[in-house]
């Protein structure tokens, strides 16, 4: 596993992201499959059978499989167990992207129309509020209460980390700490929950739940970080969603703050007064982006991203993977290599 410390390099060619994430999965394959099938059959009123689609439209699967891989580090004595909890994060997961997109007003997920672009803003939020509640009855099913708390408290996460979002919508003068604070909550909680909860189910004694636990955390800041880069640099035909979304919406996200941190104070307001609570010109966001690149805003991020990275590893250098280290090392080169 100490092998792995060294796989993330500053400048290494990257490879077929596709075949990152492929290696990565590879050995749970046959269980995310099992997975998509509950999803499936857990979906029984026709309102959220609409949501189907997100599930199934290109979807990474990251979360129920760190779940799935979480467990296998163990001996799981209850196989039904990880897959119903696996079923239930992709449901909060879900349900969490339905009312993002509300919030954002975004108008494509995965290469498809949003959810309340299709059928409005209503269904989109009882539909969200179904996905999350149909989680909680399978993980209500379990005979292992940690889990059950642990997703709640995920929850309670997620939903003060978007809420701190929005209310810090535009202030340019955001820090780094609490940028990181606002992403910890909303997007490295439910990736850390995942590898705890795995890891509980796994029979994994506390030290190695809490180490799985800082191993999520920190890989889903770096998984984050890299989010918010590719909303500035990315292709949005390999994104399935529009660039410069963020941005629009007044999100300041980590290479925005290195770029603010980095002009002076003339040519900061010069460069950001277009920005304003309604829509901004393509013409002033492509500037502003293209700025985030010249100025090394972007790589300082995607550096820092190698460094949640290369924490998230130390988290488990001593944790017994069961023949799993390659797969958690694709895991790690994938975070800050994807392109989408």
């Amino acid at each position: 596993m100490k092998a792995l410390l060294s796989t993330v390099h500053v400048g290494r060619k990257p490879r077929v992201q596709g075949g990152l994430l492929e290696q990565a999965l590879a050995p749970i394959q046959q269980d995310l499959r099992v997975v998509t099938d509950r999803l499936h059959s857990q979906l029984t009123e026709p309102l959220a059978r609409r949501a189907a689609y997100l599930i199934t439209a290109g979807g990474k699967r990251l979360r129920p499989a760190l779940v799935l891989l979480a467990g296998r580090c163990g001996k799981p004595t209850s196989r039904d167990a990880l897959i119903d909890t696996a079923t239930a994060v992709e449901l909060i997961h879900t349900a969490t992207l339905i009312h993002d997109d509300i919030i954002d007003q975004s108008q494509l997920r995965r290469r498809q129309p949003t959810f309340h672009r299709r059928w409005g803003t209503e269904r989109a939020v009882l539909t969200g509020d179904y996905l999350y509640t149909t989680a909680f009855t399978l993980l209500a099913r379990l005979h292992t209460p940690r889990v059950m708390q642990v997703m709640a408290d995920v929850c309670q996460q997620l939903s003060r980390g978007e809420l701190l979002e929005v209310e810090v919508r535009y202030r340019l003068d955001l820090t780094e700490v609490e940028y990181l604070e606002i992403i910890r909550d909303k997007t490295a909680s439910l990736i850390g929950g995942c590898c705890q909860a795995g890891a509980l189910l796994g029979g994994a004694t506390d030290e190695v739940v809490a180490r799985m636990g800082e191993f999520g955390v920190n890989y889903g800041l770096a998984f984050q970080i890299i989010d918010d880069c590719l909303d500035l640099t990315g292709d949005p035909k390999q994104l399935g969603k529009s660039i410069h979304a963020d941005l629009d919406k007044g999100a300041v996200s980590l290479p925005i703050i290195y770029l603010a941190e980095a002009l002076s104070l003339r040519r900061r307001r010069q460069l950001f007064a277009p920005l304003k609570r309604s829509d901004t010109s393509p013409v002033a966001l492509t500037r502003i982006a293209a700025q985030a690149r010249s100025s090394g805003a972007i790589a300082r991020a995607q550096d820092q991203a190698r460094v949640f990275v290369r924490r998230a590893q130390e988290a488990i250098a001593q944790v017994p993977l069961n023949s799993l280290g390659s797969a958690y090392e694709s895991l790690a080169e994938y975070a800050v290599d994807r392109r989408s």
